[in-house]
């Protein structure tokens, strides 16, 4: 029996009823998911107040590190990267490939675009943006932050 010819021997208010059963039915659902959602975040939560010294010292950063910024310049433009782990690794690649980083992630350039500022073709940056984040990976897997 499908559901056409199930509901058609149902009046109007059974047929209200049963939707509304299934509406509480579905928020009853929701509610039991939240809470149980809640519940797995906190079993993995620990409060800052739990924690001790050395594991706080662990989450902060001096304010040192957040000062130090490395400026990277192209063509007259210049680009503040703040991670000096990162700013390590771009410095370590060629400058072509890091102007190709740096106007594609930092300036938000697409390929196109730096194709026709690099004077080189689309499916050339392209390809050279990928192999410069593949040795940039490299980089900073293999590197220590300074």
């Amino acid at each position: 029996m499908n559901n056409c010819q199930k509901y058609k021997n149902c009046d109007e208010d059974d047929i209200i009823r049963m939707f509304c059963a299934y509406c509480r039915r579905t928020l009853r659902n929701a509610i039991t998911d939240y809470y149980r959602e809640q519940q797995r975040y906190a079993k993995h939560e620990k409060l800052f107040s739990d924690m001790k010294e050395a594991e706080l010292n662990a989450l902060s950063e001096s304010y040192d590190c957040l000062i130090k910024e490395s400026i990277f310049t192209i063509k007259g433009m210049e680009f503040s990267v703040k991670d000096s782990f990162l700013a390590d690794g771009l410095s370590k690649l060629d400058t072509h490939l890091r102007a190709i980083i740096l106007l594609y992630y930092f300036a938000d350039w697409t390929d196109k675009e730096i194709a026709q500022y690099l004077s080189k073709p689309r499916s050339t940056i392209q390809y050279q943006r990928n192999h410069a984040l593949h040795l940039l990976k490299n980089l900073l897997e293999k590197g220590e932050p300074q």
